[in-house]
């Protein structure tokens, strides 16, 4: 897993927080199929294409900064993402513990304004992650993850931004020849 702060510029990262303000999001989305749980969600899209056309263009550039900022290709083996989504949960909705489809995921958190006092971190393999605005979090999809409970005291929407990856050859089970 791999934690990458301060992503896009301080006004670019503004720029998508006022966007995530203003979506509307449908409540019917499970984390795990068959679980109780739902949460909130908007698919972007599967291709530059459908998300330009769709009218969400202003999460294009999180991945093509950090395409070319964390050298996505030298490193993950990516070049391009499969989809993207957004998801998001209040107090009181606890996503269930879950591994995703794929080869990567990338969970952008662009609330800025986020008080850290209010949760909403991920856990990762058990490993905590802090919910902290412009921040990617870049892990291999197969592992369980958990978005956390937000508290009683956020009158706030936690929010992220999810970036569904394959590798260009193999899968999974090439990784490790991608990182040495």
């Amino acid at each position: 897993m791999d934690v990458y702060d301060n992503v896009l510029e301080e006004h670019v990262a503004e720029f998508v927080q006022l966007q995530m303000n203003d979506l509307s999001w449908k409540y019917d989305y499970y984390s795990k199929i068959g679980s109780p749980n739902k949460h909130w969600h908007v698919l972007c899209g599967k291709n530059p294409k459908e998300i330009l056309d769709d009218g969400y263009e202003w999460v294009l550039p999180i991945w093509d900064t950090a395409k070319i900022k964390y050298k996505f290709k030298e490193k993950y083996a990516l070049d391009n993402f499969v989809r993207i989504y957004m998801n998001a949960h209040t107090h009181g909705i606890e996503p269930h513990m879950h591994q995703d489809d794929g080869d990567f995921t990338m969970l952008y958190y662009p609330r800025c304004d986020w008080d850290e006092d209010w949760g909403g971190g991920t856990i990762v393999d058990g490993t905590f992650v802090e919910y902290k605005g412009n921040r990617l979090v870049v892990f291999d999809a197969g592992l369980w993850h958990q978005a956390q409970p937000v508290s009683r005291q956020c009158y706030e929407l936690r929010t992220c931004i999810v970036f569904k990856c394959n590798l260009e050859i193999g899968g999974v089970d090439r990784l490790d020849y991608y990182k040495n």
